[in-house]
């Protein structure tokens, strides 16, 4: 694999030659000074670099000598930002260069901002090694010949407090678990880390993975990274609500039931809470087309879970010998007018509407404010997720929301209050959520 120096140049050769002695690398980049530059011939005096070229291979920061020169001449060597961008660039491009190169940084040589520069352009590539030259002081010669070695500097632990304290927050707070994952799995890659801090992270990592497959209704996959964990301390947390949501689930989800995922019994409604939870994140992250999509199969969710559990109705194929006779009449004529009519299928309205014809609460609950919630559909209907173009808004989302979330927020809180269960909380958007 090839291998690039890059190395900042002041007025000393020695250390820049001994670093290339050291490493060997397979091409050498010079990162100075116009005054510095002339020290470019001396290290080539002094090491072969058959491969040199100097348009290529010398990085020159632009520094004003004198008054006269041109007001265009910008001081870079005084200007950390500038120095900072013109090491950023260089790194960028010596990787378009050399697809998968090794690239090692050497901050020994120039003025104290291009070292600063140059280092927390390394530092923010993520990827490039650090390495700094210094006296081998274990060395009786080592005032004598001046012989230093590079030693590799080690960012883990740089690396570490900026994921806790920049990264993680900010997109743990969007519930971007899966940037969040790969935040820490960039750090877990990095050189010399403690085994203290490495099972801190590889731990870190597992519970963004559980929680990003749970946000995508992974649950199966969420479910097996937790059991894999073993940690009892996430049970009340994580692994029995989750297991909840899977009991929900299991009610409708054949394959599921067939798979025999791992569950336990809850109030049955906790799909639809989970429904719920995903659209307050989707919201967080601006996604309002995502949420209300997610409110409408909350919706429907409610309506299949309450036909189901209360007379065994599934709504793809209403088994009409299964109703109360007094109405069977009524949906034996829907069945008929309908375009399949070899089956009887429920669209929402319709599943709400049998629901009230049960005398389900939830149903009459439906009842009385139907005109309203079919008012406020016609949001998600003109989407373009269902059957227009117009993009949803955060007003359409609050105005939808208003509507859906206090009418399924009134459905779970009845089915809660005949159980012993407790609501489903919010997925961890803290540091502190994840690692309590």
């Amino acid at each position: 694999m090839t291998h690039i120096l890059i190395v900042s140049l002041g007025n000393s050769p020695e250390p820049i030659v001994n670093c290339i002695n050291s490493l060997r690398p397979d091409r050498v980049i010079f990162f100075c000074s116009e005054l510095s530059r002339e020290n470019v011939s001396a290290v080539l005096d002094r090491v072969p670099l058959p491969d040199y070229q100097e348009a290529a291979d010398v990085v020159v920061l632009q520094q004003r000598l004198h008054r006269k020169q041109s007001d265009d001449v910008i001081n870079e060597l005084d200007k950390l930002d500038r120095v900072y961008i013109r090491a950023c660039e260089l790194i960028s491009a010596v990787r378009i260069q050399h697809p998968g190169c090794n690239i090692t940084v050497d901050y020994t040589g120039g003025t104290k901002t291009m070292t600063t520069g140059l280092a927390m352009a390394a530092i923010d590539d993520g990827i490039a090694q650090l390495s700094v030259t210094i006296t081998d002081r274990s060395s009786q010669m080592a005032h004598e010949s001046g012989y230093s070695v590079p030693v590799l500097v080690s960012t883990a632990v740089i690396q570490s407090r900026r994921l806790f304290e920049q990264d993680l927050p900010s997109l743990l707070k969007r519930f971007d678990y899966e940037a969040a994952r790969q935040a820490v799995r960039r750090i877990l890659q990095l050189p010399s880390q403690d085994m203290e801090s490495s099972l801190q992270l590889r731990r870190l990592e597992d519970l963004l993975v559980v929680a990003d497959a749970w946000d995508r209704f992974d649950h199966r996959r969420a479910l097996e990274v937790l059991e894999r964990m073993g940690d009892r301390s996430l049970d009340q947390r994580l692994l029995f609500p989750l297991k909840r949501v899977v009991g929900s689930r299991r009610i409708l989800d054949t394959v599921a039931e067939i798979e025999k995922w791992s569950y336990m019994p809850g109030h049955n409604l906790e799909a639809v809470e989970d429904l719920l939870r995903n659209a307050e994140r989707r919201a967080a992250q601006d996604r309002y087309d995502d949420a209300v999509g997610r409110l409408y199969r909350a919706m429907e969710l409610t309506a299949q879970i309450l036909l189901k559990k209360t007379a065994d109705i599934d709504t793809a194929d209403v088994d009409i010998k299964k109703l109360p006779e007094h109405i069977q009449e009524v949906y034996r004529s829907k069945k008929q007018a309908s375009a399949d009519s070899d089956k009887l299928k429920l669209a929402l309205s319709n599943a709400y509407d049998l629901l009230a014809d049960l005398q389900h609460p939830v149903g009459l609950h439906w009842r009385q404010q139907r005109s309203r919630i079919q008012d406020s559909l016609k949001t998600r209907n003109h989407s373009l997720f269902a059957h227009g173009f117009s993009p949803i808004s955060y007003s359409d989302w609050r105005i939808l929301a208003g509507t859906l979330v206090p009418f399924l927020q009134q459905a779970i809180d009845d089915t809660i209050q005949q159980t012993k269960f407790s609501p489903l909380a919010q997925l961890p958007s803290s540091i502190a959520e994840l690692l309590p």
